[in-house]
């Protein structure tokens, strides 16, 4: 994050330890089939739902996807 600078020591400490069981669990998933499917699943539909959502937030704003102006 942008704050990387201003973290003390051991906010970072803590942060390297955090990212390195990030890392630890992501090997996991990515090893475990079944795991790895069932998350790429979800998060399918996760982007799905968001990309409802972002298509409804655009049309309340008065935003149009296809800006092509016709004359």
């Amino acid at each position: 994050m942008a704050m990387t600078n201003k973290m003390s020591a051991d906010e970072k400490r803590w942060q390297a330890e955090s990212d390195a069981e990030t890392m630890a669990r992501y090997e996991e998933i990515m090893g475990n089939a079944s795991r790895r499917n069932a998350a790429i699943k979800v998060a399918k539909t996760k982007a799905a739902d968001l990309t409802k959502r972002a298509s409804a937030m655009s049309r309340v704003a008065g935003v149009s996807g296809n800006r092509s102006k016709k004359k």
